[in-house]
């Protein structure tokens, strides 16, 4: 580890480009919360850590690192030795464990839409949680996405396994829909391996050990999908990101890198078959503008930009890319009070661009990001794959 630190010139890129720190001096930054901290803990002394919630985990700062050093991980380790001198606190734990309240949610819906929009009820999540009642909390669905597909028949096709993810199976079970049926489209018979939550919310609020434990359950049954040859799409870049990269740079799981050599994200997925004049390009014309984000975590993925080159062989469609930027929310980072306005805050490009332009409708790929997009401007917000599968027809 001492050789990624010492790759740190102190250039202060990160700092440049750190969403938060250019929205507020609460946060001073990934080079201090990096690989300065780091060189802090290697000499046995104590850094001021009260500012590392702050950090959105956007992943920008590693993207931007001239000498590849490793920014997030260390800031990573910055969070695990700031939890060793503290308690998680309620409101921690309800968001780290939000997979279980999105399991609650649709087992109890509708009762739970209505109770988690009462205003009273917001009130008591803010005063007493800090969870803050201006964020937008989505709907929960009755039938889950994994409910809908074992409810249909068998299907015929060369087998691919698919890692949907809590929000896809709790939330918006019609995007795993969509990917089910493009792929059908393609020849491809999907099934489901046994899984649990990425792990991803844990990490963002604390509980490593949690989260390493789900990873192993996910990298067991994905692995067995492997080991029969089968190649694991994902539809949620945040999930992907998980998979690929934090199971072994951050939880440390044996066997990760065998499960990750055969992970992709969806739109990359279907842009190799196109590349191998594999794909089924028989799109209907769609004569609508759409606009295009690009979240944190797809970059963090390194994978080009495979959903704009799919919408660009829909015909008819015209797709205008949106400022580059995050969009503030990352996963449960903005419901938190202390951090709505910055979440806000460092959207705000993106926000103001679609306002000036009008803009109706928006792609993205990151479920967290549809959602602050959609809650801070009113545009309606979709994945790509909906937008193929809208092109593929009845």
């Amino acid at each position: 580890m001492k050789s990624n630190i010492d790759q740190c010139i102190k250039c202060s890129i990160c700092n440049v480009y750190c969403p938060v720190l250019q929205t507020t001096g609460l946060f001073p930054g990934p080079k201090l919360s990096g690989p300065d901290a780091e060189r802090f803990r290697l000499q046995r002394k104590a850094i001021p850590s009260d500012w590392l919630a702050f950090c959105d985990y956007c992943k920008i700062c590693e993207m931007v690192c001239p000498h590849n050093v490793p920014i997030p991980e260390l800031h990573v380790r910055s969070r695990i030795a700031w939890g060793k001198k503290r308690r998680p606190s309620s409101r921690e734990w309800l968001l780290g464990h939000s997979y279980l309240l999105e399991r609650l949610g649709s087992w109890t819906a509708p009762f739970s839409n209505w109770l988690v929009g009462w205003a009273f009820f917001r009130w008591l999540l803010d005063r007493g949680l800090g969870i803050d009642r201006r964020t937008k909390i989505p709907f929960f669905r009755r039938q889950t996405f994994e409910r809908w597909f074992r409810s249909r028949p068998f299907m015929s096709g060369k087998p691919i396994a698919y890692f949907y993810g809590c929000y896809t199976n709790y939330i918006d079970p019609a995007l795993g829909r969509a990917v089910v049926e493009v792929l059908e489209k393609n020849g491809f018979r999907v099934t489901l391996p046994a899984q649990e939550c990425c792990g991803l919310p844990l990490i963002g609020n604390g509980f490593f050990d949690l989260a390493a434990r789900l990873g192993e359950k996910n990298l067991k049954s994905l692995r067995k999908s492997v080991d029969e040859g089968l190649e694991v799409v994902f539809s949620s870049p945040s999930c992907g990101m998980t998979l690929m990269q934090e199971y072994g740079y951050i939880l440390h799981i044996p066997g990760s890198s065998v499960v990750a050599e055969n992970l992709y994200e969806i739109s990359q997925f279907l842009l190799r078959l196109y590349e191998e004049q594999r794909l089924n390009t028989n799109f209907k014309k769609i004569n609508e503008t759409y606009y295009y984000h690009v979240p944190c975590h797809l970059r963090a993925l390194q994978v080009g930009l495979p959903a704009l080159e799919l919408l660009y062989l829909i015909p008819g469609l015209q797709i205008i890319e949106l400022p580059e930027g995050c969009c503030g929310l990352a996963g449960t980072y903005g419901f938190k009070r202390d951090n709505y306005a910055v979440a806000r805050e460092i959207g705000e490009e993106i926000f103001q661009a679609i306002r000036k332009l009008d803009a109706r409708r928006v792609i993205s790929d990151c479920e967290a990001c549809r959602m602050q997009i959609a809650h801070q401007t009113g545009v309606k917000t979709f994945h790509t794959i909906q937008i193929l599968r809208q092109a593929y027809g009845e």
